[in-house]
């Protein structure tokens, strides 16, 4: 009876002490939700206080920090779990903000002047550099920044450029119209999707990986680099093994936002729609379904 009692108490201290573990965090509205458990079992907790609402959000795959634009003032800000900080030297009210794939830099778009902010460092050291695109006389269709901040890459109607670090603009020779770009991680490879084929792009030359008819809506990398993943507006998952040029597909039922990284392998595909999202797995292949927690289950603090 005593031994009984005492792992009653045990318990329940342990769980008055240890919550569900962190999985990331969720744009919704102007704010940040956090979302716990894990991938197969997660849930969406309460909108985290930061005594202001977001105009726009980008959150690092690493889901360690955001970075987003202030609703009323168009500051860009530095968002953490406990608070949020000014991004020194960066302009106001972007139109996009894209992430690198591990969150180590990030692009800033304004549309109004075809220009672009990139910030490296992130996110302890930042520092930003501007690029001019005005010659292209029109917003992308995409945007993409490698890892290490030097280069950046966008997709117009006329073609797919190239920005490196000293102010140089190449066009690769890619005939067709890309609608979604992703670099690898810590590399400076692109790939990229148009409506017939997925491109890769190294040292300038593309080539193609996979022909079928396609319907862009978000692209990313997934495990080590060995995958690339396509979201369709159909609801489609393309999963495409580059070593063993094989293709899994997964239906999501929804219309995906894109493939934001939570991790190595997850990627959230759809808007919270105020009960739940989508999760997509690149591991397993699996699309999960993450409701909002129940209330008082994993509530921010």
């Amino acid at each position: 009876m005593k031994r009984a009692a005492l792992f009653a108490i045990f318990s329940a201290t342990m769980r008055a002490q240890v919550g569900p573990p962190l999985l990331g965090y969720l744009p919704d509205n102007g704010r940040l939700r956090p979302v716990y458990g894990i991938a197969a079992a997660a849930g969406v907790g309460g909108a985290l206080d930061y005594g202001r609402t977001f105009a726009v959000i980008a959150v690092s795959p690493q889901q360690d920090f955001a970075l987003a634009s202030d609703s009323s003032t168009g500051q860009v800000l530095l968002v953490t779990q406990t608070g949020v900080a000014a991004l020194p030297q960066a302009a106001p009210s972007p139109d996009r903000i894209v992430m690198s794939p591990r969150g180590s830099a990030a692009l800033l778009w304004f549309s109004a002047t075809n220009r672009m902010q990139i910030v490296s460092g992130l996110p302890a050291s930042p520092s930003l550099r501007e690029i001019d695109a005005n010659f292209l006389l029109a917003s992308p269709d995409a945007l993409a920044i490698a890892d290490d901040g030097t280069l950046a890459a966008g997709a117009w109607r006329d073609g797919l450029y190239l920005f490196g670090p000293n102010g140089e603009v190449s066009r690769t020779p890619l005939h067709e119209r890309a609608y979604v770009l992703a670099f690898y991680a810590g590399s400076h490879d692109l790939a990229a999707g148009t409506r017939l084929h997925l491109f890769t792009v190294s040292n300038g030359a593309a080539s193609a990986v996979y022909e079928g008819a396609l319907k862009p809506a978000g692209l990313a990398m997934a495990a080590n680099n060995q995958r690339i993943l396509l979201a369709e507006s159909s609801g489609s998952i393309l999963s495409l093994d580059l070593a063993r040029r094989s293709v899994f597909r997964a239906d999501c039922a929804c219309e995906p936002e894109g493939l934001f990284g939570m991790g190595p392998s997850l990627f959230r595909l759809s808007r919270f729609d105020g009960t739940t999202f989508k999760l997509f797995d690149a591991r397993t292949g699996d699309v999960l379904f993450v409701p909002l927690a129940a209330a008082g289950q994993g509530d921010a603090r």
